[in-house]
């Protein structure tokens, strides 16, 4: 199914021009991540202007929704269920951009090297698994890699895991807690996990149908009902 997305991006003008500009989106936010976490392990006040950047994928963004608007209203019986996909694309790489600007900001507040937090060893294993599914992304979304894609959902899980489980143990944890450093692990732990889902969101659209873009596919569930 991928493969007659990207054939249909690749062979149209102007979903060509989108394409572009979301994969130039992608470059630019996983830049922005790399700079501003490099900020928080040295706990150094970010010198590069993280809202510039920011403008400038929300600037590609709008490109992209224009782009496609203009393909579907030239085009409106042609390749409107890749047009779809683009736009959600399109969607979850700037969701990862804000969030990317919520983690240099945290780092202000926090002013301290990341090491110094309680949290450090699971924190620095989730952003592992970020910085890597970034990569991954990348090469499954503009090589069309689907053992990549495969590989961004499986991290997923992991980085969900280890989330939820730093969460829980600050809330059972029986020493006393510096406010700080609990509300600097709660709010990491969080952005970098909805980063994660957004990379996964993008990777699914290689390999999943396009109705479970953005889920983890597992089938349809048999027991799927609606609930009162």
């Amino acid at each position: 199914m991928f493969s007659k997305f990207m054939s249909a991006w690749r062979s149209k003008a102007l979903l060509s021009q989108a394409l572009e500009r979301a994969e130039k989106m992608l470059t630019s936010v996983a830049k922005s991540h790399r700079l501003v976490i490099g900020c928080l392990v040295e706990g150094s006040k970010c010198e590069i202007d993280i809202y510039a950047r920011d403008r400038y994928i929300n600037h590609m963004s709008r490109e992209v929704r224009r782009l496609v608007a203009e393909h579907l209203v030239l085009n409106p019986k042609h390749d409107t269920v890749a047009a779809l996909v683009l736009l959600n694309v399109d969607i979850d790489i700037e969701r990862c951009g804000d969030f990317t600007k919520n983690i240099m900001e945290l780092s202000e507040h926090y002013n301290r090297p990341f090491t110094e937090s309680m949290g450090y060893e699971v924190l620095s294993e989730l952003e592992a698994l970020v910085s890597e599914d970034f990569d991954l992304t990348y090469k499954a979304f503009v090589e069309s890699d689907e053992t990549a894609a495969a590989r961004v959902l499986e991290n997923h899980i992991v980085v969900s895991t280890k989330s939820d489980g730093l969460i829980e143990k600050l809330f059972y944890f029986e020493e006393k807690l510096d406010p700080r450093d609990a509300i600097f692990c709660t709010l990491l732990s969080r952005y970098l996990k909805r980063i994660n889902a957004h990379l996964m969101n993008v990777a699914s659209t290689v390999i999943n149908p396009f109705d479970w873009v953005s889920y983890q596919y597992d089938g349809d569930p048999a027991d799927a009902k609606e609930l009162d």
